[in-house]
């Protein structure tokens, strides 16, 4: 049921009712214009900014200086209305009284009530047994009495407010006083008590909340969890500028004691960021000083340049693992919450044009996870890339970089690199042609240079043929049907590298696009590898009548025709005819459903390497299901079930269920249940994580929202990202 409020800013209709005696205004007589004419007191008795208008059934004493107006009685002055039975004025106080059924509109605020003393030119009235709405928050209650201190400014006494609608509201705020302030859009509360479905749930001696953004405290955040115990957080919000505020939150911990955080954000039409410092000192788990810091920053400097920092540290290792849920830039690594087995810092300066794009960079690690080895840092990284065609059908690309490696351990140095590459595509709708031509060198200045030499250079020419045919079919009920046969000879001379370091060199595990890369073992710029080979695919999509993508899929191999390849330490060893089988597929049977599938088959054993798969159901807002599988074999063994569904009208359900088939143990789980009651929600979770290392972590997250007021608890919105694919709780 909507607030009896909701309809009376409306303007009502202004009949025209004679009675004996009385003076008759016909609707829309301007009463000001009248009182001009006549008797000149009644257009005084108003501001000059702001005269009166009033319409009216009748009205008697006019020219007095004391007039009561009767029937359906509408005045308006200024930006403001008063609607009343019975309205009269005195003129000597500039004061109107206003009885039975009295509606006050002004801007933002409604207000009714039996009886109103409104004196105009200040601004200033008071109300007896009001109810009001606030119109953009849909906020309202009722009062005892009620004062109005100036234009904007109102003071509520022994009051209520809510956005719940209905004879028992779901919540409400009882105050002994309520301050309303329009102008700085902020309400304060003081002796406060929340109630809860008619029961008390806590009291306040002092609770602010803005109408609009504003300094001061927000909702506090509640948890708990195996690490750190309890949880309550209080934070403070500064409103310093329209583009710029700052929260300072106060975190106590049963086990480990009272951390600061502090997030401060800027945002100009050229630049933006956020720094994130926490602080925890005296920790009793390891009685020391715990901090970290993080900084995200970009900024477009013009004429093509651009600056932008990310910089993260922490003080104790554990820190992202014990504080992610609490810690705002927490999941942003590597690895999500408590599992980044390091963290990045980096920073640069880029140039962009229309052929040319450069830049200088820093790249730095922290290692976390204690055994385990994080990149080489890079102090520096210099690359300049450039595209130019060349003819019709030819073009020119350069790839250059300058490294500077440096670990704590093991060779650093400098590296070189400059990749030109020349070539020619053709490109008809049957299908394309494309040959191309490049030169990779490479050159080595190292320091810790055993067992390497002092200066390394490298020089591997390479060749390529890429080609591919397109086969479409249109179906008689619009449907349509493409198959793309592709395929890719390269040849790049065999060269043992194991006289030059590991500095950025990696194998990952290919894919189906891999096979088609020129260096299509390594990642980096460290190993190239031998080639004299071909690459074939073939890749096919079936687009419906609509134009949905109802199915895509693709399977390719590498035949070689060298019998020696070089390793990951630079030496030459022998190779087998053919890759590892590549496929990967979509299939979508209906637009809610979503099947996803990728895979590695070993050409010579015929056993699966890798295996990929993901079906998931989204039949609609807050419905989500996935299934989920991963083999990758020697490496990982798992599969998952996780997802969100209503169940009870307003009730909604979520949760994931991760487990480790080798090791026979759940690795992640998670439980959730939401409610959303329209003008309040709540949702908890309950979460257990294996991290890194074998160390395990419970936590709750409780999170209780009222709409129009503020929110309570600390739910992290993150995990149902990234554990449960789709869902949202977001009321």
């Amino acid at each position: 049921m909507k607030s009896p409020l909701h309809n009376i800013g409306k303007s009502r209709p202004r009949p025209t009712r004679p009675g004996s005696g009385s003076y008759v205004l016909r609707s829309g007589i301007r009463l000001a214009l009248l009182g001009a004419l006549l008797t000149p007191g009644i257009a005084v008795a108003a501001t000059a900014e702001s005269p009166i208008t009033l319409y009216a059934d009748q009205v008697h004493g006019l020219g007095s200086g004391h007039w009561t107006a009767s029937g359906h009685v509408e005045v308006l002055y200024g930006d403001r209305r008063v609607y009343a039975d019975t309205v009269h004025y005195d003129q000597a106080h500039d004061e109107i009284i206003a009885n039975g059924h009295v509606r006050m509109v002004s801007p933002g605020l409604v207000t009714a009530a039996p009886k109103a003393t409104i004196h105009l030119r200040a601004n200033e009235g008071v109300i007896v047994h009001p109810r009001y709405l606030l119109e953009a928050q849909q906020g309202h209650g009722h009062a005892e009495n009620g004062k109005e201190l100036g234009k904007g400014r109102y003071q509520l006494n022994e009051a209520c407010y809510t956005t719940c609608h209905g004879e028992k509201p779901a919540w409400q705020l009882w105050s002994k006083r309520i301050d309303l302030n329009q102008n700085d859009n902020y309400i304060t509360t003081s002796n406060t008590t929340v109630d809860v479905f008619g029961l008390p749930i806590f009291w306040m001696p002092y609770l602010s909340f803005p109408l609009k953004r504003h300094s001061g405290f927000l909702a506090p955040g509640v948890g708990s969890s195996t690490i750190n115990g309890f949880y309550l957080g209080i934070p403070y919000y500064f409103d310093i500028a329209r583009n710029m505020d700052d929260t300072l939150t106060v975190n106590y911990f049963s086990k480990r004691g009272v951390m600061l955080q502090n997030e401060f954000r800027y945002l100009e039409p050229n630049y933006s960021g956020k720094l994130y410092m926490d602080l925890l000192p005296s920790d009793q788990l390891t009685h020391k000083n715990i901090w970290a810091i993080s900084w995200q920053h970009t900024q477009n400097l013009g004429d093509g340049f651009s600056f932008n920092a990310d910089y993260n540290r922490v003080s104790y290792k554990n820190f992202l693992s014990d504080f992610g849920g609490t810690a705002n830039f927490g999941s942003s690594f590597v690895g999500g919450i408590g599992n980044a087995p390091y963290i990045s810092s980096s920073g640069g300066l880029y140039y962009n044009s229309t052929h040319i794009n450069a830049g200088a960079t820093l790249q730095g690690y922290q290692v976390l996870v204690p055994n385990s080895v994080a990149p080489y840092s890079q102090l520096p990284r210099l690359f300049a890339d450039a595209y130019w065609r060349v003819g019709r059908n030819g073009y020119f690309d350069w790839h250059s970089s300058f490294n500077y490696f440096s670990a704590s351990a093991g060779p650093v140095g400098q590296r070189l690199d400059l990749t030109p590459t020349l070539g020619w595509r053709f490109s008809r709708g049957w299908g394309f042609l494309e040959p191309q031509a490049r030169l990779y060198y490479s050159h080595y200045q190292i320091q810790r240079n055993l067992p390497y030499a002092r200066a390394i250079n490298r020089t591997l020419p390479a060749l390529s043929l890429k080609g591919g045919l397109n086969f479409v079919r249109y179906g008689s009920n619009g449907s349509t049907a493409l198959l793309q046969p592709l395929f890719k000879y390269t040849y790049i001379p065999l060269q043992a590298q194991n006289g030059i370091p590991i500095f950025d060199a990696s194998q990952p595990y290919q894919n189906f696009p891999m096979i088609f890369e020129n260096n299509s073992l390594y990642t980096g710029g460290d190993r190239i590898n031998a080639a004299n080979q071909v690459a074939l695919g073939l890749r096919g999509t079936w687009l419906t009548p609509s134009g949905r993508q109802l199915w895509q899929a693709a399977v390719g191999q590498i035949r070689y025709f060298n019998q020696r390849q070089i390793n990951l330490a630079g030496d030459i060893v022998p190779q087998t005819q053919q890759s590892n089988y590549f496929f990967e597929g979509q299939y979508a049977p209906l637009p809610d459903i979503n099947l996803l599938a990728n895979s590695q088959v070993n050409a010579q054993q015929s056993n699966l390497q890798r295996l990929n798969l993901r079906a998931q159901w989204l039949p609609g807002p807050q419905r989500v299901i996935n299934l989920d599988y991963r083999f990758t074999r020697g490496f990982v063994h798992q599969a998952g079930l996780s997802g969100a569904w209503p169940i009870y009208k307003r009730w909604q359900a979520l949760g994931s269920y991760q487990y480790d088939i080798t090791d026979h143990k759940p690795l992640e789980e998670l439980a959730g249940i939401g409610y959303d009651g329209g003008c309040w929600a709540a949702h908890m979770m309950v979460y257990h994580q294996i991290l890194l290392g074998g160390q395990s972590n419970n936590a709750i997250y409780l999170e209780i929202v009222l709409r129009g007021l503020t929110s309570l608890g600390n739910a992290s919105n993150g995990l149902l990202s990234q554990y449960v694919p789709g869902a949202s709780m977001e009321f």
